[in-house]
């Protein structure tokens, strides 16, 4: 039988305050607090997805200026062949350079598409327009050999040429503007690294078996080899991280490191514009494992009490009405 499922915004609770989390179990609660704390989550989740879009877009065009450019190189070559009379070992020469390096810069986007695809789940657009590239290559430069020298051919050819580059400057001046809106918003966000996951309605579960732990992080970063989860809290701003918010961010590190079978070595708490680096190590893991134990515990056992003397703790809790040990 495996662990009791806890999920780290539980855990965050249960270290705030044991009681508050039990009498939050007992009944739904919401507070102005909570809706606006809702919203500006949703308004966050809203931007960073559209940094994903956009970056998606501008990575889109970017292919496409490939794409149009290794045709129109492609056409040019043709017309030219068609226009000039060239002995067949030049034109064989000529084509063959020219196509090598192409093919070759193809396959290069090919293959750090699928790279991509396994490390980021780009979508496959990608890799089809890379090998279109090469094939469309191959087609166009074979096409000569099965052609007679024809001035007024090559005439044609070379207009269809001058639109495919017309097209590839199009599609330039496209992935420039996305790259650019995608900057700006990463700007507006204080985002740096790669977008990975974003908390959201159709965003999935992680479930950690190892430590019975469950939860969505507001958002994940891909930085370098590594994988930092983000949670994001709204409201006033503390002097420090408050301990309940860094055992929540120390429980989305081992829960994205166990799931996700990556590195994870730190994640970032933050309060609006400040952030505040939180590192996992062993005593860290050890004190989240602990805190995860004595939650199922009194989970289990009901036997469950406040944990603090603070005053103004007990006056700033939205559970305060119906705690038999408020101490204000």
């Amino acid at each position: 039988m495996g662990l009791q499922s806890i999920s780290a915004s539980e855990l965050e609770r249960f270290s705030y305050c044991p009681l508050s989390w039990w009498l939050g179990r007992q009944e739904e609660f919401t507070s102005e607090a909570l809706e606006n704390g809702e919203a500006r989550h949703g308004e966050v989740a809203k931007g960073l997805n559209e940094i994903v879009s956009t970056e998606r877009s501008a990575r889109d065009w970017e292919m496409l200026v490939l794409v149009f450019s290794v045709v129109a190189t492609a056409l040019a070559i043709v017309g030219v062949s068609l226009m000039i009379p060239m002995d067949s070992t030049t034109v064989s020469y000529i084509l063959g350079a020219i196509a090598i390096i192409w093919i070759g810069a193809a396959a290069f986007l090919l293959f750090r598409s699928l790279r991509i695809e396994e490390r980021r789940r780009t979508t496959r657009y990608e890799q089809g327009v890379a090998i279109a590239a090469i094939v469309g290559m191959v087609v166009a430069l074979n096409a000569v050999s099965l052609l007679q020298d024809n001035f007024t051919l090559g005439v044609v050819v070379e207009v269809i040429a001058l639109l495919w580059l017309i097209g590839a400057s199009f599609a330039l001046n496209r992935s420039l503007k996305f790259a650019k809106v995608a900057d700006n918003k990463r700007k507006e966000q204080a985002v740096e690294g790669t977008i990975l996951y974003v908390d959201g309605e159709n965003s999935r579960l992680l479930r950690s078996e190892k430590y019975g732990l469950t939860g969505r992080p507001d958002y994940i970063l891909e930085v370098g080899d590594e994988l930092v989860p983000v949670e994001l809290k709204t409201g006033r701003k503390p002097r420090g991280p408050l301990f309940s918010h860094v055992i929540q961010v120390s429980a989305y590190c081992m829960l994205v490191e166990d799931a996700m079978n990556r590195k994870v070595s730190h994640g970032i708490l933050r309060y609006g514009d400040v952030e505040h680096e939180i590192d996992l190590d062993d005593d860290m893991r050890d004190l989240v494992i602990g805190k995860l134990a004595e939650m199922r515990e009194e989970s289990r056992t009901g036997d469950v009490h406040r944990n603090h003397q603070r005053e103004g703790k007990c006056r700033s809790c939205s559970r305060r009405d119906k705690c038999p040990e408020r101490l204000a």
